[in-house]
């Protein structure tokens, strides 16, 4: 009886993990964790649809450097990941599909959220993605954009947040969503 009792606690348990989606730390959690790096450098506020998006900078997988005020003027399509997180992967080909139709005006930009280089690394390669993927492996760049969860995807225009995403579906339902928001945009 106690063996099925447990067998019942471990399923409920893992039922509610996996249900919650890619969860992150918390707010209170990111601000005790950021406070010791830089007070100043730090901006716990989730955002919302009207606001300007934070400015960053975020080196790529293919050694450029990548800086969202250099596209004030487009639409950029930010996406904050993890190789961890289900439906972060499942959703990639979607941003590889927008990236593959050379949009103009814009840029497809996906951070990753703390984890190595390697790590990183080896996905992209092994996957063969071709957008701009990013590094964040202290979180300074993910402290800006706080979230309960990744994906994380955000689309803004001319430097201002037009639509956020938190959680994701497949590839094709993702890709049909982002390129709504991104063809409202640019007025199509």
């Amino acid at each position: 009886m106690k063996l099925v009792i447990k067998k019942l606690v471990t399923v409920a348990i893992l039922t509610v993990v996996l249900c919650s989606g890619c969860g992150k730390t918390t707010e209170t959690d990111r601000a005790a964790t950021t406070e010791e790096t830089s007070k100043e450098e730090v901006r716990i506020k989730k955002l919302q649809m009207g606001d300007k998006a934070p400015d960053f900078s975020a080196t790529l997988v293919n050694g450029e450097t990548f800086k969202l005020s250099d596209y004030s003027e487009g639409v950029v399509l930010l996406n904050f990941w993890a190789t961890w997180c289900p439906p972060c992967v499942g959703e990639m080909p979607a941003f590889e599909k927008l990236n593959n139709e050379s949009l103009e005006g814009l840029q497809i930009i996906c951070v990753n959220c703390m984890e190595d280089k390697a790590t990183v690394d080896k996905f992209v390669k092994d996957n063969g993605y071709t957008f701009n993927i990013g590094y964040d492996e202290n979180g300074a760049i993910e402290a800006y954009y706080p979230t309960d969860g990744i994906p994380y995807t955000l689309v803004i225009n001319k430097g201002e947040i037009s639509k956020i995403y938190v959680g994701a579906y497949d590839a094709d339902k993702q890709y049909e969503e982002y390129k709504d928001a991104i063809e409202e945009c640019f007025g199509k």
